[in-house]
């Protein structure tokens, strides 16, 4: 199959080659009539293609025009492990809807790219394993059914850390995709574990990219490559067709150049499924549609609490955070600075997670295997551990070594699990709904990363500074509460800065109102320029 998906890949890059890099309506004024792909959003695309002077079968072929300039060439970005050899044929049938029976939404016709653990019964779905190259799903994952059938295309699967687990050195490697670059600088890396889609959606590669989030995967790649990320309420959206990491925590949600544009696809996707009990909460709580939480004047009046624990690992990253409180300031918002969460807890989050991260990995990637089928030549974990040994498979070490510590973890039983997962994650919602009730807060605001992206294995970059700062991202993850990060500007390395909003949860709303305020306000997204 891996032969005739690459055959496939080569002849769209042949379709694609005689589109040029923009489309310009017959007859029209090329001043006002040019579509070009870099930057556009969703709007832009539906007010192009309602127009005329798009289609879908065109702005696929310009993305697979641009795929193979800049990921498979060029810069060489590498962020993409399958292109959908269906993805024009897709494009066309969607072309003719709209014509005979008009737009089934605002994702109709909208290209996508997926992290590489979302299922799709069409395109192998790999975890970033070169055990699982060319294998394929029975059946699409509930979130991919729901894009399919609000219009979305499926134009590609991303890379990604393997197996979702943090390995290589700034991220994005994995021994089926190999290394993904940083699109703002080559020697960086794009952060992970949701890489590919993070540089491909920031490459304008697509217009929007799905990730996942267990520890902050969906946070770290859009803070380092300048996107906007939704890191839902667990249980906000479905985890069932998803390979997963740590159910306990896993999320999966939309990475996009703007505040708008998540917005949008967060309605599409979220809601109740029955192969999944966690999203029964939702029910009641959930909107199937964000957009009408856009406001422009949602800072003013809104109390907004500084969390001060996260600050302190990068001068520039401090810098620019602060001048995006002063921003919100500027935009009527009320800020109670100098908060903090108890040091204690801090201290604790590390084990919290990995005791029940390493565990349950290892029991539900079986679970999961069996959704699969008789197809799949694997069972268990250790499968996968021997079939990476016998075939000597280029995985980095550091998976390996967590693999291998989840394969030595006991059962679900286990009492110190048990009770870890009791008193764990109630410890972060406790303390979170505590301050902001004390302090009577809309949202809590800090630096999604504390430092710029990481060097890539085996590059000494000078210009890397990173000191010693807690990672933000267990506030989320740990509570199961929403974050949503935005961009507040540049260091001076060219590397993208961002700001987290988080608050209780189901408050996506909140969140979505404040970062629209703050984003519109500012406007930090600015492409990249691929530098060496």
């Amino acid at each position: 199959m891996l032969n005739s998906l690459r055959i496939a890949f080569l002849f769209l890059l042949m379709l694609a080659v005689v589109v040029p890099a923009s489309i310009i309506a017959e007859g029209s004024s090329p001043a006002k009539k040019t579509f070009v792909i870099e930057e556009t959003t969703i709007e832009d695309i539906q007010k192009a293609l309602a127009s005329g002077q798009l289609t879908s079968e065109a702005l696929v072929n310009l993305y697979l025009k641009r795929i193979g300039e800049i990921d498979k060439a060029g810069p060489h970005l590498n962020s993409i492990i399958t292109v959908n050899p269906h993805a024009l044929e897709t494009a066309i049938a969607l072309d003719k809807e709209r014509k005979t029976k008009g737009p089934r939404g605002p994702l109709h016709g909208v290209p996508v790219i997926l992290k590489d653990n979302y299922d799709t019964a069409d395109i192998p779905t790999t975890g970033g394993s070169a055990s699982l190259k060319d294998t394929l799903p029975v059946k699409d994952a509930f979130m991919v059914k729901k894009l399919r059938d609000a219009g979305a295309i499926i134009l590609a699967k991303g890379n990604l850390d393997e197996w979702a687990h943090g390995g290589a050195a700034g991220g994005g490697y994995s021994s089926l995709g190999g290394q993904t670059l940083n699109p703002y600088k080559l020697n960086r890396g794009p952060s992970g574990s949701s890489s590919g889609p993070g540089a491909a959606v920031a490459a304008n590669l697509a217009a929007v990219g799905m990730g996942t989030d267990t520890l902050g995967s969906i946070r770290g790649p859009v803070a380092s490559n300048a996107l906007v990320g939704i890191k839902p309420t667990l249980g906000l959206t479905s985890r069932s067709g998803i390979i997963p990491f740590s159910l306990t925590f896993d999320v999966g949600g939309p990475m996009t150049r703007s505040v708008a544009d998540a917005a949008i696809v967060l309605g599409v996707v979220a809601g109740a499924d029955p192969d999944d009990p966690a999203t029964y909460q939702s029910i009641g709580k959930s909107y199937k549609d964000y957009t009408p939480f856009l406001k422009k004047n949602g800072l003013k009046g809104a109390r907004i609490g500084v969390l001060r624990n996260y600050f302190g690992a990068n001068p520039e990253v401090d810098q620019s955070v602060n001048a995006a409180i002063k921003d919100m300031q500027k935009q009527g918002a009320v800020i109670v600075d100098s908060l903090k969460i108890p040091q204690d807890l801090i201290d604790v989050s590390g084990k919290i997670y990995s005791t029940i991260s390493d565990l349950e990995f290892k029991w539900q990637l079986e679970d999961y295997f069996k959704t699969r089928g008789n197809a799949l030549p694997f069972k268990t974990l250790s499968d996968i551990i021997s079939d990476a040994e016998k075939n000597n498979l280029p995985l980095n070490a550091n998976v390996l070594g967590r693999l291998e510590t989840a394969e030595a973890a006991g059962g679900l039983q286990d009492p110190y699990y048990q009770a870890t997962l009791k008193y764990g994650p109630e410890s972060f919602r406790r303390v979170i709904d505590q301050l902001l009730k004390d302090n009577d807060l809309d949202a809590v605001v800090f630096p999604t990363s504390g430092c710029t992206a990481q060097p890539l294995p085996g590059v000494n970059d000078a210009s890397y500074k990173c000191g010693q700062a807690p990672g933000s991202s267990n506030l989320a993850s740990l509570s199961g509460y929403p974050s949503i990060s935005v961009p507040t500007g540049f260091g001076s390395d060219g590397l993208p800065i961002s700001i987290s909003f988080l608050s209780e949860a189901f408050s996506e709303p909140i969140l979505i109102k404040l970062a629209y305020s703050y984003e519109q306000a500012t406007h930090h997204r600015k492409p990249p320029k691929f530098l060496k």
